[in-house]
């Protein structure tokens, strides 16, 4: 008994879950140089399931074959790549801003799955799931560049003062605001932004995306 309501309940869960991410209009752009426009969200962490319509079979395609993905799935369209975050792995993250510093953010939703845990007299105790948003950011200088973690909304960083101010180093002005406190971790889109209008020798585009 106790075994099927726990399997009930994951499935609510993960019922609840999938319900947030809806289908919206997007355009999948693909590395051949193909578009394919309809109805698209992101599920499994590097895939995008697309439709032509609503009601039409959705088919699955892994962001392998893509090179990007828009989704218009906020106030502005959100563009979605497959992006190397670390040696020899790869996720998928939408773009924040692109320039002389690009920022991308890594944006992981859902429900922990409930547990059960030891009680008194040998009576198994359900622990309640709980929901997590954790959003990881990361930057890059120029084209094809090494990506670099800046932080997360939810991972303490203690040495963040220290490796921003070494990748900004060839900004002064910027590193002692950083030193000073006055950009901290929580402050990572305002730094980017700062460099790549204020620190950036070069006339430079910046491609500033919702947020």
């Amino acid at each position: 008994m106790k075994k099927t309501l726990f399997f009930v309940l994951i499935c609510c869960f993960l019922g609840s879950f999938t319900t947030i991410a809806q289908n919206d209009v997007g355009t999948l752009y693909f590395k051949d140089g193909r578009k394919l426009h309809g109805l698209a969200k992101l599920i499994n962490g590097d895939q995008v399931k697309f439709r032509n319509a609503k009601g039409e079979k959705a088919q699955r395609y892994h962001f392998e074959d893509l090179a990007q993905v828009v989704i218009n799935d906020r106030e502005e369209p959100s563009t979605y790549i497959y992006l190397e975050i670390r040696k020899g792995f790869f996720n998928v993250v939408r773009e924040l801003e692109i320039g002389p510093v690009s920022l991308y953010v890594l944006e992981q939703r859902g429900y922990s799955a409930p547990m059960y845990v030891g009680g008194a007299n040998s009576q198994m105790n359900m622990m309640h799931s709980n929901f997590y948003d954790i959003n990881n950011l990361y930057v890059s200088k120029g084209n094809n560049g090494e990506i670099t973690h800046l932080g997360s909304n939810q991972l303490f960083s203690k040495n963040f003062k220290n490796a921003a101010s070494e990748y900004f180093s060839d900004c002064p002005v910027l590193v002692t605001k950083i030193q000073n406190k006055e950009f901290k971790k929580k402050h990572v889109k305002d730094i980017v932004n700062f460099y790549n209008l204020k620190c950036n020798e070069q006339q430079a585009v910046i491609l500033k995306k919702n947020q």
